[in-house]
């Protein structure tokens, strides 16, 4: 028997029992789903709802003020930001802040939970953008997109309760948790379909389970696969030549709207923990030569801003040592370079270890332009 085998037995049976959990319909969302049904509701109402949710208000905020989702001047008001995004659009946020929360939590798997997030929150920002053109509704493909990937998330938690008396007989890698997570996905996926009631066109596209073609499930599996590409750092292709606009403009737009909607992270604790014995770790996930250097190098993140060190220097990103953790699979600013010379690239954060007191992090650019790449590599080649 594999390693993964017995894995993958044990979380077949769970399924099969029906021995899981799928999370109650997010309460705020069910709120405002209730509200949005009423004749006549103001925006100001809609606003009150986001209001008594100081989780979701800040996500919405950061939605409003995003590319993807915001056009236009900065705004601080509940009530701007409803009106600028609709009320259609903010009772999809409110599910996937619903979503984010039991989706990523602590645990020994938590970097393939927030890995399994990303994706599922991709696919959905994905299926925004690419819905108008395929005549579908915009709100109907982000949930869609959302809760297709949610199955995964719901099988990883499977997996961390069932670590409890079932251990492989080495850790695996993220790679190996997600492909035995990826077998019960659609599984999982009906079980949320039927316990949310969702509409049939919603479940038929997060399962599959269409017996005649579907443009909305088709969407959610190009989006899927939209957002597998940007999980691996590949570029994804176009369904058809009216998309590479699109998703050009999706893709330069989504770190800004990653960081929007990610979960609040687990707050460090003084020293580092150590690594999760069930989760295996490369020694470097970069590719290329490191080359040891010493440059320049800030974190930009309004919150929690790590004191970082430059360690090394790769083809395609930067190892650094940093005083604060970074979540595996989230996106990242930085400021690289001196005052006179530098520049604020985005970073897909592929590795977070402890190294002694602080973390050695390992970042990759996350699909850079030609111009970021050139500006890089004179970074790279610089003695």
């Amino acid at each position: 028997m594999s390693n993964t085998e017995a894995m993958e037995r044990a979380l077949t049976d769970v399924v099969s029992r029906g021995d899981f959990v799928v999370p109650p319909y997010p309460a705020v969302a069910l709120r405002l789903q209730r509200l949005l049904k009423r004749e006549g509701y103001g925006v100001g109402e809609v606003a009150d709802v986001l209001a008594a949710d100081a989780a979701l208000a800040a996500t919405v905020l950061a939605a409003a003020n995003s590319a993807l989702l915001g056009v236009g001047a900065p705004i601080t008001s509940l009530s701007r930001a409803v009106n600028r995004l609709g009320a259609r659009t903010v009772g999809s946020i409110a599910v996937a802040s619903g979503v984010g929360a039991v989706s990523v939590t602590s645990g020994v798997l938590q970097d393939v939970k927030f890995r399994v997030w990303r994706r599922a929150m991709t696919c959905a920002l994905a299926c925004q953008k690419l819905a108008g053109a395929r005549g579908l509704v915009p709100e109907d493909a982000f949930l869609a997109g959302l809760l297709y990937g949610f199955g995964r998330s719901i099988a990883v938690a499977s997996l961390e309760q069932l670590l409890k008396t079932h251990q492989p007989p080495r850790p695996l890698s993220a790679s190996e948790w997600l492909n035995i997570a990826e077998q019960q996905r659609a599984a999982l996926a009906r079980a949320v379909a039927k316990n949310w009631q969702l509409p049939p066109s919603i479940a038929d596209a997060i399962t599959g389970a269409v017996h005649e073609k579907s443009e909305l499930n088709e969407l959610v599996l190009h989006a899927d696969r939209v957002a597998g590409d940007l999980d691996a750092g590949r570029m994804p292709q176009a369904h058809v030549p009216a998309e590479i606009r699109l998703i050009d403009e999706l893709i330069a737009a989504l770190p800004g709207a990653l960081e929007a909607f990610a979960p609040p992270a687990p707050q460090p604790t003084t020293r580092p923990s150590p690594p999760s014995a069930m989760l295996a770790k490369p020694n470097h996930a970069l590719d290329g030569e490191l080359r040891a250097k010493s440059l320049a190098i800030a974190d930009r993140r309004t919150k929690a801003a790590a004191t970082l060190t430059c360690i090394a220097v790769a083809p395609t990103g930067v190892e650094v040592e940093s005083s604060r953790p970074f979540q595996e699979s989230s996106v990242v600013r930085l400021s690289v370079g001196e005052a006179n010379s530098h520049f604020e690239p985005w970073f897909n954060v592929v590795l977070c270890v402890p190294s002694g007191s602080r973390y050695r992090v390992e970042l990759e650019l996350f699909s850079p332009t030609r111009e970021t790449r050139e500006q890089w590599r004179s970074f790279y080649e610089a003695p």
